[in-house]
């Protein structure tokens, strides 16, 4: 059996990118090895039969991974709440920080606004030319590195990220 090398979203819905398919050395059996692009990025090997299978979820079959074409121009979007008093020295070091994205491969733009209801809010966009290019490219660099040092101690609590795409009309 072949699978496609790429981006899965599992029923959970986490992301994950397949590498492809290998074999154990003993059995000869077939495995997909994948990689988890959220927590600690670890990676993982599951039997082909498994990862193709359906799962039945309240009563509804559906895949358990399911293939995700390749996007191109995803929108992230992070709400960030930053620690009471800390507004003025986030804005300034996101101003270093907005460097080290914006020179990014698969980098398009960004915009940092404040939020006028709720006071230390703010909202992250980012435009990226496809996903791979925020939560391999980005996210795996030593540049996120520079970016974490900069900005994760102002969250509270940790911001989520989510990533849209334009809709495909019907």
């Amino acid at each position: 059996m072949t699978l496609q090398a790429g981006l899965y979203r599992h029923y959970k819905g986490g992301l994950y990118r397949v590498q492809g398919v290998v074999r154990h050395s003993e059995t000869d059996e077939q495995l997909v090895a994948y990689q988890a692009l959220y927590g600690d990025k670890g990676y993982w090997v599951r039997p082909i039969s498994m990862f193709t299978e359906d799962v039945e979820i309240d009563g509804k079959r559906q895949p358990r991974f399911t293939y995700c074409e390749e996007q191109t121009e995803v929108l992230e979007v992070a709400v960030v709440d930053v620690r009471p008093g800390m507004s003025e020295d986030f804005e300034a070091a996101f101003n270093q920080a907005q460097h080290i994205i914006s020179g990014m491969p698969g980098y398009i733009s960004h915009r940092l606004k404040r939020c006028l209801e709720t006071e230390n809010r703010y909202l992250l966009l980012v435009n990226w030319r496809n996903l791979d290019d925020h939560v391999t490219g980005f996210r795996g660099s030593a540049q996120y590195q520079q970016w974490k040092q900069l900005l994760h101690h102002f969250y509270d609590p940790f911001p989520v990220v989510e990533h849209y795409v334009q809709p495909n009309p019907r």
